[in-house]
């Protein structure tokens, strides 16, 4: 894998944004309970969704621009029209105050305002450093961003601050990730011209869809379920789907790893073999991580979940459906990556506007019909149609070779991880304790048998590793 190394730190970032996450959620929910929490997650869904209208495709257009090999001072108009459109989206959060803070059920339009201008510089900051082809700087900012945001959010809600105390702790973390990324930013600091501007708006009026898709697939489910159900189940649904997310990380650091150094290859040499097989070894390792979680779910979910307190195991069906909905999502992300990398935003619109209009129509009507099990179908049927999607409008510029028997390895191996796994809970019973072990179990059972049946994982892992281990290169039995 050429960009192995990059990938990892992306991941273990990733990993260590997400234990420091877990241990904050936990402390969140047996201190502020169902209820309380559910409420937090609700304001943080709407923040998401009011982020897209103050980034309307911007990101996504800088770190495209910013990664081609050509000239333009896109960091100072990004920077220029992200003022002006926060502060159209923060006029608008004021004089809508009311209305908003009777949906949330909580004055929060206020500090809406500065989450939003938090999350908006935190996002502005990382597009450009991943354009600049500083992924490993841009992937470190996650980690310090939300640890410190946990940090911060335990403090205060231990000390009596409840909400308030977690919404603050969110602010905090952004700002601390801002600063620092801050520093690594290399750019003119002259103005830029027209064409800067234009060259932007190309890109963005066709990928500021894409930030609606991403927002629908990860929380218009929690929008809809907080008309119809009680903020009690929302919190057990975002526990569920953020320990899906958790092993979706993988997948998500290769995206982002790879989409500049294919946008790069496309604006030199256009549509290239390389970049053929960039997109085949993204097929190859989303799913890496998120298979094996996947079926470890389906062995001891049902225990893992109550961690976070009582009540949380019965969202073990959904944390199930949630899981095949994020493995779906995930290699439908590697196709739409690679589209928007070459240049082709107008292609991954389309799949897009398919795919939202689908989710907000299933999740409403399954959402009402079936409760929280129909937001979850809802979530898994619309990452399906996009994966469809997806290969059909790459297959169609492009050579997609699909990695079929490396995915069915993973497979396997997570077959035999599943045997291992559920014989041992058998065993030994349903503590606790004893599931953390067998997760750890698990996972060693896991990548031995992979590593045994595919040499390409194995040649994968001796060229990332700092040093040669003879057993990685033993030729395949």
């Amino acid at each position: 894998m050429r960009y192995g190394h990059t990938s990892m730190v992306n991941f273990l970032s990733q990993l260590v944004m997400s234990f420091s996450g877990f241990v904050a959620t936990i402390v969140l929910t047996r201190t502020l309970g169902q209820e309380q929490y559910g409420t937090y997650v609700v304001v943080i869904s709407v923040l998401a969704w009011v982020a897209i209208a103050g980034d309307l495709g911007l990101g996504p257009a800088v770190k495209k621009r910013v990664s081609e090999a050509t000239g333009g001072n896109y960091i100072m108009a990004g920077a220029i029209t992200q003022f002006g459109l926060y502060a159209v989206v923060a006029v608008c959060l004021w004089i809508f105050h009311p209305q908003l803070n009777e949906f949330i059920g909580f004055e929060a339009a206020s500090i809406l305002i500065v989450l939003l201008a938090a999350r908006l510089a935190a996002n502005f900051v990382q597009a450009v450093l991943d354009g600049q082809h500083l992924v490993h700087v841009s992937s470190i900012l996650t980690p310090i961003e939300w640890t410190s945001r946990s940090l911060v959010q335990v403090t205060l809600v231990l000390s009596g601050f409840g909400v308030v105390g977690a919404l603050a702790g969110y602010v905090i973390g952004a700002v601390a990730g801002v600063l620092i990324g801050a520093y690594f930013v290399s750019g003119r600091l002259s103005l830029p011209s027209k064409r800067d501007f234009l060259m932007l708006k190309s890109y963005a009026q066709f990928s500021w869809l894409a930030s609606i898709k991403g927002r629908t697939f990860l929380s218009m489910d929690t929008l809809v379920l907080a008309v119809f159900v009680s903020n009690s189940l929302i919190a057990v649904y975002e526990i569920a789907w953020n320990l899906a997310s958790l092993f979706a990380i993988f997948g998500s650091s290769i995206q982002r790893t790879l989409f500049p150094e294919i946008s790069k290859l496309s604006s030199e040499e256009g549509i290239s073999g390389e970049i053929t097989g960039l997109l085949r070894v993204s097929l190859t390792y989303s799913g890496l991580f998120i298979i094996p979680g996947l079926v470890g779910g389906a062995a001891v979910g049902d225990i893992v979940l109550q961690i976070y307190g009582r009540g949380f195991q019965t969202g073990y069906y959904i944390l199930l459906m949630l899981t095949s909905a994020r493995l779906l999502y995930g290699y439908q992300g590697q196709f739409l990556t690679t589209l928007d990398a070459i240049d082709r935003p107008d292609l991954t619109f389309r799949i897009n506007a398919v795919f939202v209009a689908t989710n907000i129509v299933l999740n409403v009507i399954l959402t009402w019909q079936f409760g929280w099990y129909g937001a979850a179908a809802a979530t898994t049927g619309s990452a399906a149609l996009g994966l469809t999607l997806g290969y059909y409008y790459a297959s169609n510029v492009m050579n997609v070779v699909v990695p079929l028997t490396e995915i069915g390895k993973q497979w396997v191996a997570a077959g035999a991880m599943a045997a291992v796994v559920y014989a041992l809970r058998l065993l030994v019973g349903d503590m606790l304790p004893v599931a953390v072990a067998l997760v750890g179990v698990g996972a060693v059972v896991y990548f031995s048998v992979l590593l045994a049946l595919s040499r390409e994982f194995r040649a994968t892992v001796e060229e990332n590793l700092p040093v040669s281990v003879s057993l990685l290169t033993a030729e395949s039995p």
